[in-house]
C-alpha cells in the first residue's frame, strides 16, 4: 500500500475544567496517508459515500485535513466519524453523505 498523499491529523485540547473562557490548544501532525473514497454499506441496509484515510503506525486525531486543509486559517477540516486500528495502520473514516436510490 502506497502512502503518497499528505494529510493532517489534528487533534485539539478538551476543556476539563469550569473555565467559561476556555481557548483549547490545536495541533495538526503532517504525515503521509492514503486517501481512497468508496460507499460503506451498513447491516440494515443504508449505504454512505465515505472517504477512509489509512495511515502507517498507531494515531490518534480528533480531524483530519486533506489536500484543501489549510493550517493558517483551519479551513478545510473534516470530522472523524470511526477509527479502526489494525497491524500497524489506523483507518480514519469520514462520511460524506448518504447515498439515497430513488426507486421508480
Amino acid at each position: 500500500m502506497r502512502y503518497d498523499q499528505t494529510v493532517y491529523l489534528i487533534t485539539e485540547t478538551a476543556n476539563d475544567g469550569d473555565d467559561l473562557n476556555f481557548s483549547g490548544e490545536t495541533s495538526a501532525i503532517r504525515t503521509k496517508g492514503n486517501v481512497k473514497r468508496t460507499n460503506l454499506t451498513l447491516a440494515n441496509g443504508e449505504m454512505y459515500d465515505a472517504t477512509i484515510v489509512r495511515v502507517f503506525g498507531n494515531w490518534s486525531a480528533d480531524k483530519i485535513g486533506l489536500s484543501d486543509y489549510n493550517p493558517d486559517t483551519g479551513k478545510g477540516v473534516r470530522k472523524i466519524q470511526k477509527v479502526g486500528r489494525h497491524f500497524n495502520r489506523t483507518d480514519f473514516y469520514i462520511v460524506n453523505s448518504e447515498v439515497i436510490f430513488n426507486a421508480k
